[in-house]
């Protein structure tokens, strides 16, 4: 090492000695700082780049990561937390090109795991269940699906992103998932109040009208279409999550599906159609297996409310109510009359029925169902449409890139079919859009 002295000024011939010792030094640092480079990855540079930090949760957005060593194997994992706060998460192995650079839109993880394409996209969508301290795991024989808080409670949600390799995490980053822009506003409607209980989501007012859709899901009773009707407020559509069974203490409404009226959804779709933003003339229905009986009902018997239906995992007839170990009259009602069982009839439905259906689903015939659903017209003579999707299990409802996990099916068996159902939830969501105007 050189040092120089402070207070001793140096002859010409001193400096020129000087200045070849310190250009042959730096030449030696540089050629050894180089090889090692070539080898080695940056991790002072190692960076996380998304396109979109910030989107809805039905958007895509692509993941890029940069500053690697060349063909460096690295692990991307993506973790988030559900709505009881228990992590979730996915990883994959995966390689970088020669440039140190990472597109996972480009590259699949290694063997297939734990999805076979390359898609940004692709461990978000995968995400199971986490070990961890206090943490009770789902054991393998059982159904579960992922469900973040919801969005009464927060407009969005967050996944975290890290790439790391032998261990040492070299990046990470934080991406939100969005259900509701700035301006849309949420309202609690209860029995007591309203006569119906839900989650009311409506578009900025001035915005021009847009369909305002009616959206509930089946037999797991309580709010679960809440996540779909946030994001269609967000596209634009009043929307409300009705609670028509299970809807918690105190709140008015039964804890089975049995004798369940016509008109307490008619009543619903009048206070969503008063909305500011709602078009009440294109009013559409949007019910998830169960749920899909009643939706087709309310667009055949009830036609100047109802126009366009959207049926998930459906069924092409009434069945029977659904208790807990006890009898009942029947599922649905018609001013106090019973709704009998048997097919249902959709040719005075004044719009059009959309019937999306996996052909792997073990809760029940839910393609056949569809392609009966598409068999019939509408008043206007059109025939109904279908959606099906062979892989793809009972979960295909809803938007894209949600969690599924596991499901379970009628005959007791569980269905890892979270690939194909989130295929199918991104193709169908496409369609369901362009029903409703977009």
């Amino acid at each position: 090492m050189v040092r120089m002295v402070p207070g001793v000024a140096l002859t010409g011939k001193a400096r020129a000695v000087l200045g070849v010792l310190l250009l042959a030094l730096s030449s030696a640092c540089s050629d050894g700082a180089g090889s090692d480079d070539a080898r080695k990855p940056d991790t002072d540079r190692a960076a996380i780049h998304v396109d979109r930090p910030s989107a809805l949760a039905d958007e895509r957005i692509r993941v890029r990561v940069s500053g690697l060593g060349a063909h460096d194997r690295v692990t991307v994992t993506a973790g988030a937390r559900d709505q009881r706060g228990q992590p979730w998460g996915a990883r994959g192995q995966f390689t970088a090109d020669g440039d140190g650079e990472l597109d996972l839109d480009d590259t699949a993880p290694a063997r297939g795991r734990p999805y076979a394409k390359p898609d940004s996209m692709g461990l978000m969508k995968e995400m199971l269940p986490q070990r961890g301290p206090g943490v009770k795991m789902i054991g393998s024989g059982d159904a579960f699906s992922y469900h973040p808080p919801s969005p009464s409670e927060q407009r969005s949600y967050q996944v975290r992103l890290t790439v790391t390799k032998d261990g040492r995490q070299l990046a990470g980053r934080t991406v939100e998932r969005r259900w509701l822009t700035e301006k849309v506003r949420h309202r609690k409607l209860t029995v007591a109040r309203d006569k119906v209980d839900g989650e009311m989501y409506t578009p900025p007012a001035g915005e021009r009208r847009r369909p305002p859709v009616l959206v509930f899901g089946g037999s797991e009773g309580g709010n679960s279409g809440e996540y779909a009707a946030a994001l269609l407020a967000a596209r634009g559509h009043p929307a409300l999550s009705l609670c028509y069974f299970r809807c918690g203490k105190g709140s008015g409404r039964p804890n089975a599906i049995n004798m369940i009226e016509l008109g307490y959804f008619t009543h619903a779709a009048g206070v969503l159609g008063r909305e500011p933003g709602a078009d009440p003339e294109r009013l559409a229905v949007m019910g998830n297996s169960r749920g899909s009986e009643i939706a087709q009902l309310l667009a055949q018997r009830r036609p100047s409310v109802f126009r366009d239906v959207i049926a998930y995992a459906p069924s092409d007839k009434v069945n029977g109510p659904y208790l807990a170990g006890a009898s009942g009259r029947a599922a649905w009602a018609d001013r106090g009359r019973p709704v009998p069982a048997g097919p249902i009839a959709l040719d005075r439905v004044r719009g059009k029925v959309l019937a999306v259906a996996g052909g792997n689903d073990k809760m029940w015939g839910a393609a056949g169902a569809a392609r009966t659903i598409s068999g019939q017209r509408n008043a206007r003579g059109e025939r109904h449409e279908r959606a099906t999707y062979p892989r793809a299990g009972h979960h295909v409802n809803w938007f894209p890139y949600g969690q599924p996990g596991q499901e379970g099916g009628a005959d007791g068996s569980i269905v890892a079919t979270s690939e194909a159902d989130q295929a199918a939830r991104q193709d169908s969501w496409a369609k369901v859009l362009k029903l409703l105007g977009h």
